[in-house]
């Protein structure tokens, strides 16, 4: 996908309306949150992380089981 792919296909949507990301891993979806978005090495890289997850994508200690 291209960025210009992309905005097009947000631009149809309401500015105002949350975005949700998911990960799909064995026909289950599994909801994540933005890390970041940096243009590297002439691609734009988008890094998403599980909920309630430190930087590195780590259970948070306080609620580790």
């Amino acid at each position: 996908m291209k960025v210009g792919e992309l905005t097009k296909r947000l631009q149809s949507e309401d500015a105002n309306n949350p975005v949700v990301l998911y990960l799909l891993k064995d026909y289950s979806l599994n909801g994540c949150e933005l890390e970041t978005i940096i243009e590297i090495d002439g691609q734009v890289e988008i890094t998403v992380k599980p909920y309630n997850t430190d930087e590195g994508g780590n259970k948070i200690e306080s609620e580790v089981a």
